[in-house]
């Protein structure tokens, strides 16, 4: 999940259809843009949503989990840390509360950057979200992560030599274990200045996911859920804040309900 594109997309437009004779695959971010009540979709993708749905019914509560997650670490880091740089790496499509929407009630001049390697999330990015210099969108690949802090239109947009904030959520459980997850946090905590953030959610194997979990999903990313300690091993170049990792939603939100197998990490660059 998680990348441009010259599409013209308004908001609230539907998706525009697949081109003749061409089915897509199900695609992650439109499947949870699905589960989150959106428009953005194929049929493709809502078809294979309602069959997870059927055999997987916490998916949906999952998803909503990790933007709660999302809305409780950007104002924590935007508040109490300070950062007014932001980079949101498999940003997924727009929802109606956005990374940039959250940390710009703190204060207006933030940066953000929403970074992904789906060509449809980019274009709406670039359409619904850039809406001013200090907001960009921009196509990369978490799994190439030197390339992706080196890309010229983010670094105009984001100063690496500053202090930044880092989001991977429900990205690494898409990362297979040969292209090294634990390495690409690494390699991003390298590329950040000392006090930089990293916020990371990952899914923790279960048997309640056990459904659609594996290499035969026919997703454009199987997905690989983790137990807790392969998790806090993957972000292991990271500080972590207490109580982090945990399991999400947090005891203490607002919608409290029972811990579901999802864990949420907010980890400080050292230095």
């Amino acid at each position: 999940m998680t990348s441009g594109s010259t599409l013209s997309l308004t908001q609230g437009a539907e998706t525009p259809p697949p081109r003749a004779g061409r089915r897509p695959s199900a695609s992650v971010a439109r499947m949870c843009n699905y589960f989150l009540g959106g428009k953005d979709n194929y049929a493709a993708d809502r078809e294979f949503a309602e069959r997870v749905l059927r055999s997987c019914p916490i998916v949906p509560r999952l998803v909503q989990a990790n933007r709660g997650f999302l809305d409780h670490a950007a104002a924590l880091l935007a508040g109490d840390a300070g950062l007014r740089q932001f980079v949101d790496i498999g940003c997924g499509l727009p929802a109606d509360d956005n990374l940039g929407d959250i940390v710009r009630r703190t204060d207006p001049s933030c940066r953000v950057a929403y970074v992904d390697n789906d060509v449809m999330v980019v274009a709406h990015a670039r359409a619904l979200l850039a809406v001013d210099e200090n907001m960009g969108a921009f196509a990369g690949d978490v799994r190439d992560p030197a390339a992706l802090l080196g890309d010229p239109g983010l670094r105009r947009l984001i100063d690496f030599g500053e202090p930044a904030a880092v989001f991977l959520l429900g990205v690494l459980d898409f990362i297979a274990d040969e292209d090294d997850p634990r390495g690409i946090v690494d390699a991003l905590a390298a590329g950040l200045a000392p006090g930089s953030h990293v916020v990371v959610t990952h899914a923790e194997r279960s048997p309640a996911l056990d459904p659609i979990s594996g290499p035969r999903q026919p997703v454009d990313t199987p997905f690989r859920p983790r137990s807790e300690d392969e998790i806090a091993g993957i972000c292991r170049s990271l500080r972590m804040i207490d109580p982090y990792p945990a399991r999400l939603p947090l005891p203490r939100a607002a919608d409290v309900t029972a811990p579901m197998p999802l864990v949420g990490c907010i980890g400080r660059v050292p230095g």
